[in-house]
């Protein structure tokens, strides 16, 4: 294994990916995959599975000839697979295959974030090589194991992945949605209502794009509770379909703008609770600032986060609500503090990549406090009265005066965007940043306009 991996960076950080790539598929899933290859391919020759784990879609299928890539040795060791199924102990990105039928299975489904240096840079000039595309660093680990087995297929062939409903509307997945449309291949994608994965908190789908068919056609599916499909109308489900993306230029300077929440590399340690500073003996202001990671524990009905809903519904529950500073020299308190977290608990890419595993980018402090996650009509937002920083799934808007916030935390005069945001497991919705943008701008240009 140590060899396989040796240019893609320190031990830890591929340690850490390959863990979170070992996520095993459900036979019933494996099944129903196998069922949509079916339903358009009587006869397959040659089925390519680029993440193959212990190869079960190596089961299932009636095909001439299977071949998985299984980078852990261990995880296909001791398989006992079919007479005509074998099993390559190396990288998927390691062999320009292009004599696919069908590229078929569950790609890793591992953050951006907690990519290795080294192995995104290998698989994107693979990548870049073999199709022109040039990779978005926000994309997730099936984004390069989707781009990788399109480019594997025959001209007529198919890909059936089981990958994240939200590629067909998420701004990190453009240009692989733009390579697809600009081939006109046709793509079906079926989306799967259960949450498939517990560890994964995103809809799962299994996706079909026929390189056979070039009719430029999409098409989306929900899955029923009896296993049918029903038709969509759009991603979201609505006939107005998804929300815009507005770019980041397109804001006038000035205008307000929404920035997602800090991503500090770990929260468990670089955020506290009341009980945790205290013990550690951190000071406010001095050590530590407030910061908000959840709007989940508010009342439906506040409207501005002060002192006192900081200290009722955060401090003295033991919420996560306190920030350390790294844009001051550090107290001997918060030395001691840091140098006391074992190394374990901060074993996350980005920490790992950094100088100093806790140091980064203090950021400024915003007028709304707003959540990107969802089941509402429309998001939560207060007024940010308290000075808190935004972290992880709260994002913070600024340039916004008095009745601006006013306007945001009432729901941007009672916008229902449940229909126009593509839903997560369990009904969670989420909105991206550029997409929250878009509304912001709609709405205060128009009313600047007619001011």
């Amino acid at each position: 294994m140590i060899d396989l991996t040796r240019d893609w960076g320190d031990w830890n950080s591929v340690s850490l990916y390959l863990d979170r790539c070992q996520v095993d598929t459900p036979s019933e899933l494996v099944e129903a995959t196998w069922v949509h290859v079916g339903l358009l391919r009587s006869r397959v020759g040659k089925v390519l599975d680029l993440g193959a784990g212990d190869a079960r879609f190596a089961f299932g299928g009636n095909y001439s000839e299977y071949v998985g890539y299984e980078i852990d040795g261990d995880r296909c060791a001791d398989v006992k697979l079919p007479p005509n199924a074998r099993l390559l102990n190396r990288c998927a990105f390691s062999d320009d295959v292009d004599n696919a039928d069908v590229c078929i299975g569950n790609p890793p489904f591992v953050r951006n974030q907690d990519l290795p240096a080294g192995w995104r840079e290998q698989a994107s000039k693979v990548l870049q090589r073999r199709l022109g595309i040039h990779v978005s660093g926000l994309a997730n680990a099936w984004q390069y194991f989707f781009l990788q087995a399109l480019a594997s297929l025959k001209g007529d062939g198919l890909c059936a992945l089981v990958i994240p409903y939200e590629w067909v509307s998420r701004p990190s997945a453009r240009a692989l949605r733009t390579f697809i449309e600009e081939q006109r291949w046709e793509v079906k994608v079926y989306r799967l209502v259960d949450t498939t994965f517990d560890s994964v908190l995103t809809t799962s789908s299994i996706t079909i794009v026929d390189k056979a068919k070039r009719t430029g056609k999409w098409s989306y599916f929900e899955e029923t509770a009896d296993g049918d499909y029903l038709p969509l109308s759009s991603p979201s489900g609505s006939s107005a379909g998804v929300i815009s993306y507005v770019k980041r230029s397109d804001i006038p300077e000035g205008a307000p703008r929404a920035v997602r929440g800090l991503s500090p590399g770990t929260q468990k340690v670089l955020t506290l609770t009341e009980g945790e500073r205290v013990r550690s003996g951190l000071v406010i202001g001095r050590d530590v600032v407030p910061c908000i990671t959840t709007l989940r524990t508010l009342p439906g009905d506040l409207r501005e986060l002060d002192d006192a809903a900081f200290k009722k519904h955060y401090r003295s529950p033991g919420q996560k609500c306190w920030l350390i500073r790294t844009d001051v020299s550090q107290s001997a308190a918060l030395r001691c503090y840091l140098n006391a977290v074992p190394a374990e608990q901060y074993q996350t890419a980005t920490c790992l990549e950094r100088e100093n595993w806790w140091e980064f980018k203090m950021p400024p402090v915003p007028g709304v406090l707003i959540a990107q996650s969802f089941k509402g009509e429309f998001p939560k937002g207060v007024r940010n009265a308290v000075g808190a920083r935004a972290v992880g799934g709260v994002s913070g808007v600024f340039n916004v005066t008095v009745e601006q916030m006013v306007a945001i935390v009432g729901g941007l005069d009672g916008q229902d965007l449940r229909d126009r945001v593509v839903a997560h497991s369990n009904g969670l919705r989420k909105i991206e940043i550029n997409q929250l943008n878009a509304l912001l701008l709609a709405k205060f240009s128009s009313v600047a306009s007619r001011g």
